[in-house]
């Protein structure tokens, strides 16, 4: 699969001969909150071919933005993850994102991917303070998800909190957006839906990161 250039001796031109590609933005931004398989990568960008995945990860290792390591347990298997070039890159990505909300349509169309990750990778970039530090953990249709608040700042990683967690809720993508949208729906009694940390404190997380960013 040949690579496309610009052919332009500029430093946008070669950083789109790069990130240019399709999928390689996406790989970036499922890279963020951590290392990822390829079958996890894969997995979480719908749409993606094996050998198109493969070789744009061959793309951003060969331009120092990713790296891999073998890892024996659970199986073998290749871990990929960021650089700190891959994660300047990340930043760069995440305004990208943002300048790109209003392009978005009020409500998705059917056939449009719809992942509470990516609107918690949003929601964590647009923290508005007001929470004490320490972990905050979410379950999401069985996925792992820790955000870290520490000094103002909020970042999202996979994987369960590290010890003691001032929050624990598992959920549906469902109940997942529709308390975004409205953190009072949290204050209702839910069977499929656990809090740990108390109703209050997860709207008020929720209303801490907001999925739009606040006006300038």
């Amino acid at each position: 699969m040949g690579t496309r250039t610009y052919g332009q001796h500029c430093g946008l031109a070669a950083a789109m001969d790069l990130v240019g590609q399709r999928w390689s933005m996406l790989i970036i931004r499922d890279l963020a909150p951590g290392p990822r398989r390829f079958t996890d990568l894969f997995a979480g960008l719908p749409g993606i071919a094996t050998d198109v995945l493969a070789e744009r990860l061959r793309e951003l290792e060969s331009a120092g933005v990713v790296v891999h390591r073998s890892t024996k347990h659970p199986v073998p298997a290749k871990l990929y993850s960021l650089t700190e070039s891959g994660h300047e890159l990340s930043a760069i990505a995440g305004r990208l994102a943002d300048w790109g909300m209003p392009l978005l349509p009020a409500v998705p169309s059917t056939d449009w991917k719809v992942r509470a990750r990516w609107a918690l990778q949003t929601m964590a970039r647009h923290y508005a303070g007001g929470l004490d530090d320490g972990q905050y953990e979410l379950v999401i249709d069985g996925e792992e998800f820790t955000v870290d608040v520490s000094r103002r700042a909020a970042m999202l990683r996979y994987g369960p909190a590290e010890g003691a967690a001032l929050l624990r809720m598992r959920c549906s993508s469902r109940q997942f957006f529709n308390a975004v949208k409205d953190p009072s729906y949290l204050d209702a009694p839910r069977r499929s839906l656990e809090i740990e940390g108390g109703a209050a404190l997860a709207a008020k997380f929720l209303r801490a990161l907001p999925l739009t960013a606040a006006a300038a």
